[in-house]
């Protein structure tokens, strides 16, 4: 009997969502997170992506982007959950811990869950951390999902930390070692271990098993330096923002950020080619 299959269908159910707003509101406590996320939204929408379940949701953090994810397409029937950082699944709130059917403490290179568990498994702005066993991983991946099934991943490329503002401004002053020291440890803060070409990414995951349907850029060269100043170490005072309780207050934070974000967010294309872009977002096909 072949198992039922739930699609969580994104290009057909959110053609009318604006993923600026929607980021903006689910993250008015972290700006560079807002616009980082509302960049990769689109680019799923615009890549026509379907989730079908049951998912696996790997490097889930604290549930955030899953929530927005529901948020923007509809609540996948079945989505699990496995972060390696404690912390972060202690700071799941509420409405994670009722949209993942389980979030486990675990390893991408050893998942707890039986051969062919899933129908689709995402790593968004994941796999770039798993070191050791980068390969390990998308063995696992690979192991877990069922034949046919659907890997979807985030990356960052070797010309994103060319392009973090305060990199860019060191080089252009002639300090090259110390715009190096800059990048090094922007990544080390990031845990950005693998900068990887788009086709060294591909390459990844063809050895791995998988079939590559799709790579697309999503966040541009031109946006990365902006993105980078809103990461910089001194504006992390803004978290204090999550402890603001009251709804129109957050709101009106979110409606501060949105209004920051608009031009450049409407200026930007949805998908840009791979090699021109510092982030990117590839669908794979599991090998039958």
């Amino acid at each position: 009997m072949q198992p039922t299959i739930e699609v969580f269908a994104m290009a057909n159910t959110a053609d009318t969502t604006d993923m600026l707003t929607l980021s903006c509101r689910r993250y008015w406590f972290k700006p560079v997170a807002a616009f980082f996320n509302a960049l990769q939204l689109r680019a799923y929408q615009a890549a026509g992506v379907e989730l079908a379940s049951p998912v696996l949701d790997v490097g889930c953090s604290d549930g955030g982007f899953g929530v927005l994810l529901s948020d923007a397409f509809g609540k996948p029937d079945h989505l699990s959950g496995i972060e390696l950082l404690k912390n972060a699944l202690d700071a799941a709130g509420p409405e994670a811990r009722s949209l993942y059917r389980e979030m486990i403490h675990g390893s991408a290179t050893d998942l707890p869950f039986p051969d062919e568990s899933f129908q689709t498994v995402t790593a968004n702005a994941s796999l770039f951390a798993i070191h050791p066993g980068l390969d390990t991983a998308i063995a696992e991946f690979r192991r877990v999902l069922r034949p046919g099934g659907t890997l979807y991943v985030s990356v960052c490329t070797d010309r994103y930390d060319q392009h973090y503002w305060l990199t860019r401004l060191l080089h252009r002053a002639g300090s090259d070692c110390l715009a190096r020291r800059y990048a090094d440890s922007m990544n080390a803060r990031m845990m950005q271990t693998h900068l990887f070409s788009p086709k060294e990414w591909q390459s990844h995951l063809v050895r791995g098993g998988f079939v590559i349907r799709q790579c697309h850029g999503f966040l541009s060269l031109t946006d990365t330096p902006f993105w980078s100043f809103l990461a910089w170490t001194p504006l992390r005072v803004n978290g204090v923002l999550r402890y603001i309780s009251s709804p129109s207050c957050r709101n009106r934070v979110a409606a501060c950020y949105e209004h920051l974000f608009r031009k450049r967010f409407e200026a930007s294309r949805e998908l840009l080619p791979a090699e021109d872009s510092g982030y990117i977002f590839i669908e794979a096909r599991k090998l039958c």
